[in-house]
């Protein structure tokens, strides 16, 4: 009974979302360094090589009804290489992304088209600033017929079969929309590797909204982050990272550390680490990071007072990134 109470609150919290203005947010992963389409549209082309395919899951909320599962795959590419200037890099990308909760009940499937330029502001290529855009479109449903409302309830149970009450004017909403970001990163002579960047989602306050006499706009979604890939000698590096994004009056602070060792005489590097999201969660972190892969596995210990359901369980999330063409350039970027 507990648990069936719990799924309740789950739906109605689902429901309350998309009924009050400016209270949903994005979905965002935990490894927010291995998905970087998600993350910040500047990032597109902004990699060692020539192509890069990316893809990550999330599994989230596992012993709260059925997991919120969230699924990305993205594919960027340098482009006109020979058209610009030998430390200049554009980039074109496409990201598609798969969200949902509570079995199917909400689903949330988005495709956008990025396109990113950095421009090198030196001739040894170890600075740059570059700037990308974004623009998506999306369709999110929600299958009323398998959510129950306090009317329902009957004879100690919930009976579908019973007018809900509710006046639904979609079953799905459908919206295009527009984001952005720019990105700075910084070489030293020593192998240090500097980035910092910001990003805006949402541009276009898009509507959503599920019920009639409804005017709800999605947020607007900013984000600001720095990273470090420190060279700590032998053939060891040392990466740190931080973000703050903040949507509809909610914030999240996140930073964190991994240490990589370099593995015999090969290019392969352990990654062992840890990340804190304050007030919600930490999550260690273990990756494998070579010149053509990198291979990431987290985990969430839940603080929030999610933590407190009976049965509770974290959320685990598995990263994998592929590049193409592994070029040896100057102004290698820094974010992992």
């Amino acid at each position: 009974m507990r648990r069936k109470f719990i799924h309740i609150i789950f739906y109605l919290c689902c429901i309350c979302l998309f009924q009050q203005p400016a209270n949903a947010q994005d979905p965002h992963f935990s490894q927010y360094f291995s998905s970087p389409l998600t993350f910040n549209p500047a990032l597109t082309g902004y990699f060692d090589g020539t192509q890069r395919l990316a893809f990550t899951i999330r599994n989230q909320w596992a012993n709260i009804g059925e997991p919120y599962t969230t699924a990305t795959v993205s594919y960027d590419s340098k482009i006109l290489k020979n058209k610009i200037g030998s430390n200049d890099r554009w980039g074109l990308g496409v990201l598609a992304l798969y969200d949902q909760s509570s079995g199917g009940i909400f689903k949330n499937n988005y495709i956008s088209l990025s396109t990113a330029f950095h421009k090198g502001l030196d001739a040894e290529g170890n600075q740059s600033i570059g700037i990308g855009i974004q623009a998506g479109y999306a369709r999110n449903s929600v299958d009323f017929n398998r959510i129950s409302f306090s009317n329902q309830y009957t004879n100690g149970g919930f009976n579908l079969s019973i007018p809900s009450g509710e006046t639904v004017n979609n079953q799905s909403v459908s919206y295009a929309d527009v984001n952005a970001g720019i990105i700075y990163n910084y070489g030293d002579e020593n192998g240090n590797l500097f980035t910092m960047g910001a990003s805006i989602y949402h541009i276009l306050r898009p509507r959503l909204s599920f019920f009639s006499g409804n005017n709800t706009s999605l947020q607007r979604r900013y984000g600001v982050h720095a990273s470090a890939n420190l060279n700590s000698g032998d053939r060891n590096y040392f990466f740190v990272s931080s973000h703050l994004m903040q949507q509809a009056g909610a914030n999240e602070v996140v930073f964190g550390a991994a240490y990589g060792l370099g593995i015999g005489e090969t290019d392969l590097h352990l990654y062992l680490g840890a990340w804190l999201r304050v007030k919600d969660a930490c999550y260690p972190y273990i990756g494998l990071r070579s010149s053509n892969y990198q291979l990431g596995l987290s985990y969430d210990v839940t603080s929030s007072d999610l933590a407190r359901a009976k049965g509770f369980s974290g959320s685990s999330e598995l990263s994998f990134i592929y590049f193409f063409n592994k070029e040896n350039r100057k102004g290698i970027p820094c974010f992992f």
